[in-house]
């Protein structure tokens, strides 16, 4: 799965030059760097419904558009691609709203309850991970407000992510992003697991609680076990 994730470049613009996408001058103000993006917290996708690329805010969660409680969100913030085309939940998003969720790194825990050992999963020499999800537009019944949602697809695990868990975001490479976007056949994306290098490094217990987004997040936890990790994204080049 993927419950908590990070972008701590800098400067939206960046972001946006890196993937040759367009965003609104008055969004920009908007963005910060994230050390522990959390469900139902607020990110950025890369979308391309007319054929252009565009960055927007969207939540995290997806909410379908005929849902009536918003809190549907909460238990859609994975959505698994081997059932994409079967479950109704992702159905018509799956064929039809497809987006990119730019990050630079994702946690995951491990060890006994009480212990368990949050790992950032990110590229061994910094820059950007794109996770493939679906988006949809809900409609607040009441106050008319509309929300854009969006959801994370997993897959089975590679290293070193299946060290400790079964499951993963599904990575995408920067030539893949027009096929997931706009191609007709996304599940060959999905088959074959992408080719993109990761390393584990063991940080701050701080990323436990969802009240922590700081740098203070990815601090390395020194006795804990990683593989190959060095502490934050280096900036430079994000591809």
């Amino acid at each position: 799965m993927c419950g908590r994730f990070t972008l701590t470049v800098e400067r939206l613009e960046d972001v946006a030059e890196s993937l040759h996408a367009w965003v609104e001058a008055d969004k920009l103000q908007s963005y910060r760097p994230r050390f522990n993006v959390a469900p139902g917290q607020s990110h950025w996708l890369l979308r391309s419904p007319l054929g252009r690329r565009e960055l927007v805010p969207a939540h995290w969660g997806l909410i379908n558009s005929w849902a009536k409680d918003p809190a549907i969100g909460f238990k859609q913030i994975n959505a698994r691609a081997e059932t994409l085309a079967q479950r109704p939940a992702y159905r018509v998003a799956f064929m039809e709203r497809r987006c990119v969720v730019p990050t630079d790194g994702f946690y995951e825990w491990h060890g006994p309850d009480k212990a368990r050992q949050p790992f950032w999963f990110h590229p061994p020499e910094g820059g950007l991970l794109l996770l493939a999800g679906l988006y949809e537009a809900w409609t607040h019944p009441t106050t008319g407000e509309t929300r854009t949602t969006f959801t994370i697809v997993t897959t089975a695990a590679t290293e070193p992510v299946a060290q400790v868990h079964a499951r993963m975001p599904a990575l995408l490479a920067p030539e893949q992003i027009d096929p997931w976007l706009q191609g007709p056949e996304p599940r060959r994306l999905l088959q074959a697991p992408c080719a993109v290098a990761l390393v584990s490094t063991a940080v701050s217990r701080r990323v436990n609680s969802a009240q922590h987004d700081d740098p203070a997040c990815l601090e390395p936890e020194h006795g804990a076990l990683a593989s190959g990790g060095s502490r934050g994204p280096r900036q430079g080049s994000l591809f």
